[in-house]
């Protein structure tokens, strides 16, 4: 029996899943799908799209899960986080929308697919995504926003906030790179031994730390979630899928992490951009304890992260299969590196 995921070409998943959002939009939203203006943003475990009606005057971001996604109940904490940070204006983020009947998923059902799909609905956040970093001001906006999230999760609270641990056992242990044979076969066994070495060296480091470092966390704050907000040197938030409850550094280690990787060819590109980043930090609150000497076990964490994701995500998904391999070669050999005594990409001096 045909299946949509092994079955359909990338091009014609997008196309189908396209065509169900504009009816689900008319459906429960109560907007002109049909008519609207659709532009693809990413097709990764989420198809995402910017949603533009023709009677309205701003846009729309529907994000339909299609793959591994959270489950409903899951996608509403995420939601009410949303609402609760847009309402308290301290930092910008997509505010939710609801369905005509007071719901913020909806459930989508893909022909011949074998997973739960959902819908969700947000208002667009102008801006450009992935800051200047370079240009005066960015850096520290950058950190004064990643900051501002924070201090929300530790002074608002969310009593029914149900989203997944990002932790040492979740990640690393339990993680799909170390539980999947798939991921056993896109490592290799040199690559599966590192990752273990690795999280053996580790996961006493992220254990560290007491309440006051740990609460709601974005859980994938690399540059490109970041957005530069039209009228001056703002930054806002977006892409909350992945968020949960962990250790503040992950994010702020996640920030860097995905800095680095473009700024570490120019001399001292990124340290500067990193210190003026912790500075813009420490203008809302305090960074996390012993952060200097927990940075590394974090950017060791935040890479092992994307091992999960690229493992699970490259055999069903044609352009995470494009970039993947290579992805996975240079974490794998920049944990190599580190069991032989080199730094870890992003790590800082005193």
């Amino acid at each position: 029996m045909p299946t949509f995921t092994h079955d359909l070409t990338h091009a014609a998943q997008l196309d189908l899943l396209e065509t169900l959002t504009r009816a689900a939009l008319t459906e429960h939203y109560g907007l002109d799908g049909a008519a609207a203006t659709v532009e693809v943003q990413q097709y990764e475990d989420n198809a995402v799209w910017q949603i533009t009606p023709p009677d309205r005057d701003h846009s729309f971001v529907a994000r339909l899960s299609v793959r591994d996604g959270r489950p409903a109940h899951q996608q509403r904490s995420e939601m009410r986080w949303l609402e609760s940070l847009a309402a308290a204006r301290t930092v910008a983020v997509p505010e939710p929308v609801t369905t005509t009947s007071g719901h913020y998923v909806v459930p989508i059902e893909i022909p011949d697919h074998d997973e739960p799909a959902t819908l969700a609905l947000l208002h667009w956040l102008p801006g450009t995504a992935e800051p200047p970093y370079r240009e005066p001001g960015v850096a520290q906006e950058m950190g004064i926003a990643t900051a501002h999230l924070h201090k929300h999760a530790a002074t608002t609270p969310l009593p029914d906030f149900d989203r997944p641990v990002w932790n040492a056992d979740t990640i690393l242990a339990n993680g799909a790179a170390l539980t999947s044979p798939g991921a056993h076969e896109q490592l290799g066994a040199a690559g599966t031994a590192t990752l273990r070495k690795v999280t053996e060296l580790i996961t006493p480091a992220l254990q560290e730390g007491g309440p006051d470092d740990r609460g709601r966390i974005h859980g994938d704050l690399h540059r490109e979630n970041m957005i530069a907000l039209p009228g001056g040197v703002r930054v806002g938030l977006i892409d909350f899928d992945d968020c949960g409850t962990g250790h503040f550094l992950l994010d702020i280690a996640t920030v860097l992490s995905s800095v680095h990787r473009i700024a570490h060819q120019e001399p001292g590109a990124y340290e500067a951009f990193a210190h003026a980043y912790l500075d813009g930090y420490t203008q809302v609150r305090a960074l996390p304890a012993d952060w200097a000497r927990l940075l590394e076990p974090y950017l060791l964490l935040r890479d092992a992260f994307i091992l999960n994701f690229v493992t699970a995500a490259a055999p069903v998904n044609a352009d995470v299969a494009s970039w993947g391999p290579r992805r996975i070669a240079g974490i794998v050999a920049n944990m190599q590196a580190y069991l032989e005594g080199c730094p870890y990409p992003g790590t800082l001096g005193s």
